[in-house]
């Protein structure tokens, strides 16, 4: 079967529970063969150059299903406000990346 590279979005997670001054981010890998992938993040203020996300910043939880596959990142609400997030999913086929739009 042929390697297909995966379709990669990034959306703010709504969360309930508001944790104090921090938020979520979904980024969401789908359609792709063979499903395995690995996320990754990096954040860049406006005109300023691209950093990778420090591990400690924030908890990253993955969700796997039948055909795509979800990280969530936790970040702290003010960094949201400084940074744009951008999310890079590493597969088989090449690395995809997305920015969160907003």
């Amino acid at each position: 079967e042929q390697v297909v590279k995966p379709m990669v979005s990034v959306y703010p997670a709504a969360s309930g529970a508001h944790l104090e001054g921090k938020s979520s981010l979904l980024c969401l890998a789908s359609a792709m063969f063979p499903p395995l992938v690995q996320f990754s993040w990096k954040r860049r203020k406006e005109n300023g150059p691209l950093e990778d996300l420090p591990p400690a910043e924030g908890e990253q939880l993955e969700l796997r299903e039948l055909g795509c596959t979800a990280a969530i990142r936790v970040i702290d609400q003010d960094a949201l406000h400084t940074y744009k997030y951008s999310c890079y999913v590493q597969h088989e086929g090449g690395t995809v990346d997305q920015t969160e739009q907003g």
